[in-house]
């Protein structure tokens, strides 16, 4: 009975963050459709951070954003999913490709229905081409790093160590997101986008992951 209460808590957690996701996203997309206030204050604030960079900062987020690129996140999922392949852990194997794949996939949809230009930020350290909402780098280091500590935190027992794994993959997510902004290559709203996107896809492979092992459970004692 014990499990079963914490599966339906966390169950129940994981709903509420999606609607909240949800909900974020929804309104972001809406500002910039509609041309409101936090879409009109991007290039404000971009020009604003462009003039408060330096040299040493534009090297350090030049290689921070580096942790955010497909291949460096392509190579890892092939990593995890390689040790995954010798546990047969099958199901987290489906966890992991299913959501950064998946993830991928949304984002470069989402990129081509809103079809936002990059931003054009005098002094800015990168120059980038393609579609700008939302940050691609924002929402899939946000589902990759994610679920790689959701994963992690299946082996860890330790309250102390499950928080810190947490906040490890928090800050290394708001580190990349922040490099978009400070490197010149994204608006705010984009990478808040990018977030919101990546924490709802995240949070709808995570409750498949719930449910199924809820179903395991119920199944094994059945």
């Amino acid at each position: 009975m014990k499990i079963e209460k914490s599966a339906i808590f966390k169950i129940g957690f994981v709903i509420i963050f999606i609607l909240v996701a949800g909900m974020v996203f929804a309104a972001l997309a809406e500002d910039l459709v509609n041309r409101e206030t936090l879409s009109t204050l991007d290039p404000i604030f971009g020009t604003w951070l462009a003039a408060r960079t330096t040299l040493p900062g534009d090297h350090i987020f030049a290689l921070v954003t580096f942790l955010g690129n497909a291949l460096i996140i392509s190579a890892a999922t092939g990593l995890i999913g390689f040790w995954l392949v010798k546990k047969k852990n099958w199901r987290k194997l489906l966890l992991l490709f299913s959501a950064v794949a998946g993830g991928a996939l949304l984002n470069l949809a989402l990129k081509n229905i809103f079809q936002r230009t990059r931003p054009a930020i005098p002094g800015a350290y990168m120059a980038e081409t393609g579609f700008s909402f939302p940050s691609g780098h924002s929402m899939i280091s946000l589902v990759f790093y994610g679920v790689v500590a959701y994963l992690v935190l299946s082996y860890v027992k330790s309250k102390k160590w499950k928080a810190f794994i947490v906040a490890g993959a928090l800050a290394i997510c708001a580190l990349i997101g922040f490099s978009r902004l400070y490197l010149g290559v994204h608006y705010l709203t984009d990478v808040l986008a990018g977030w919101a996107a990546g924490g709802l896809w995240l949070a709808l492979c995570i409750l498949w992951d719930l449910w199924q092992q809820n179903s395991n459970l119920r199944n094994a004692t059945s």
